[in-house]
């Protein structure tokens, strides 16, 4: 178990580095960090941002990619979450509109599809029973950052380091009727996404890929929690990112990215990156 002061310290650290939009040495090159040890951090960031009058919304679900060390070139999708606050949650009228990167160094732009929740899942809830929670979704773009500076990046830093997250665009909601979620699995794994900057198409996902699937990453960020007894279980409004179809990708001021969603009866969005 992480000392308390140490992950205070942690926490502080990587809040003022954010707000100087400044990246810092990773922690676990300062401290030998377990999985366990990086959860503390993030909680210490998220009590500090709380005292500070920001709200939780929601949580984020993502993977992280592991090199497989008993198989060369194999990568490991490695599941971790992180928390969603109102500040970096924002909804995009008629689903364009822009997005300032003054306060980023070196952003990333990733493909989402986003969940609300409308009810509390049983306990030990199934697929099945997750879908019936659901009360709408969206498609959205997360802006992603890594606010250490390493060549390479750990699960336990990329936990630390606010999962990541810096911000949350969604596009307008769906009301995900009864019978809709009854065969949303099925839909999903139809559907596809593709991701295109200044109209050139840069990359595209599909709902049939492993991880892909949006109610696949629900179950496990339901069961991840279900694990974690000493974080607040899911609960009804929380709206949920479950995960990017697409690989993350840089963005810069004056680019204008835009998607387009095949399968789903969602809008795409466009996005003007500003300095």
């Amino acid at each position: 178990m992480l000392m308390t002061g140490l992950a205070n310290r942690y926490a502080h650290q990587l809040i003022q580095a954010r707000e100087a939009a400044e990246f810092i040495p990773s922690l676990s090159s300062r401290y030998p960090l377990t999985i366990g040890d990086a959860y503390e951090i993030a909680a210490r960031v998220a009590e500090i941002r709380i005292a500070e009058g920001e709200n939780i919304v929601g949580r984020k679900l993502d993977y992280f990619l592991e090199t497989s060390s008993d198989r060369i070139g194999k990568k490991n999708r490695l599941p971790f979450w992180s928390w969603l606050f109102d500040s970096g949650v924002r909804f995009m009228e008629n689903s364009e509109g822009d997005f300032s990167l003054r306060h980023m160094s070196a952003p990333f732009v990733e493909t989402e599809i986003i969940f609300r929740l409308g009810r509390l899942p049983p306990e030990g809830a199934t697929i099945g029973q997750l879908a019936a929670c659901i009360e709408w979704m969206a498609h959205g773009l997360e802006i992603t950052e890594y606010p250490f500076q390493a060549a390479t990046r750990s699960l336990v830093d990329t936990i630390a380091g606010f999962g990541q997250h810096h911000a949350l665009l969604v596009g307008e909601p769906k009301i995900v009727s009864e019978g809709s979620r009854k065969s949303l699995y099925a839909v999903m794994e139809c559907a596809s996404l593709s991701l295109a900057c200044n109209n050139v198409i840069r990359t595209a996902g599909f709902g049939s890929t492993p991880c892909n699937n949006p109610l696949q990453g629900l179950l496990i960020l339901y069961q991840m929690l279900a694990n974690m007894p000493e974080f607040s279980p899911l609960r009804v409004g929380d709206i949920i990112a479950t995960g990017t179809w697409t690989k993350p990708l840089p963005i810069q001021p004056g680019e204008v990215w835009q998607t387009a969603v095949s399968g789903l009866p969602l809008s795409g969005l466009t996005v003007a990156f500003t300095a």
